[in-house]
């Protein structure tokens, strides 16, 4: 499988390189050869060689950047996900998948307008999905979320005071996914990563133990709930 890491130097502001980094191996285990390419904002991509579109985090300044230079593949990107391809995007570039940007145009993947604040919410999370399961992690943003609601990808357990009034947290249409967790996100949860992977493999998934990844998250998910 090919993997599209788009605007790494650009869009790394936590280190999210590491979710790609572990991916890749977290799909290698499961027996699937995989390949990587990197673009920045000067170089064009064609989305349907991949199968996977990856994109975190970064300066506001720099997702204004991005969101320019990903405009021209409004269409494509459109076509890609309703044909059922992944795209996850963490941090603030979960925000370009939206309609608007404080009314500048985004990509329009998600019934979704953002608009900066005055105010920066962080803090560390605990959000739950079904499927998943508890994820933890920490947010660091300063925009408020208008819509997105049918689309919600987790439901928060913990969150700090006043960190936002939302009572879901990130998104997912069919195998699009966006989340404003950054930590990185799949690299502090071995049962997230676990289920990106299982999106790429056929059959049932070979059992791989992966102590320090599951020690981690369950020191950290411990530590958080002592605060609840």
């Amino acid at each position: 499988m090919r993997i599209l890491h788009l605007y790494p130097n650009l869009m790394n502001l936590y280190g999210d390189y590491g979710n790609i980094v572990l991916l890749k191996k977290h799909l290698e285990d499961q027996g699937i050869e995989v390949v990587v390419d990197k673009r920045e904002v000067y170089e064009s991509f064609d989305p349907d060689l991949y199968d996977l579109i990856y994109m975190g985090s970064g300066t506001e300044n720099a997702q204004k950047v991005a969101l320019e230079a990903l405009n021209k593949y409004r269409y494509y990107l459109k076509k890609y996900v309703e044909e059922g391809k992944v795209i996850l995007f963490t941090g603030n570039a979960m925000e370009l998948a939206g309609n608007t940007i404080d009314g500048q145009k985004a990509l329009g993947l998600i019934d979704m307008d953002v608009v900066t604040s005055e105010k920066r919410y962080t803090g560390d999370v605990i959000v739950n999905n079904e499927e998943i399961g508890e994820v933890v992690g920490f947010i660091n943003r300063s925009t408020l979320l208008k819509g997105g609601e049918k689309e919600k990808l987790f439901t928060y357990e913990f969150r700090y005071e006043g960190l936002v009034d939302n009572d879901y947290e990130g998104y997912r249409y069919k195998n699009l996914f966006g989340t404003h967790i950054i930590g990185p996100v799949l690299v502090k949860n071995p049962n997230f990563m676990a289920y990106i992977v299982s999106l790429f493999v056929e059959g049932k998934m070979k059992e791989v133990s992966y102590p320090y990844e599951e020690g981690a998250y369950e020191t950290t998910l411990s530590e958080l709930k002592k605060r609840k």
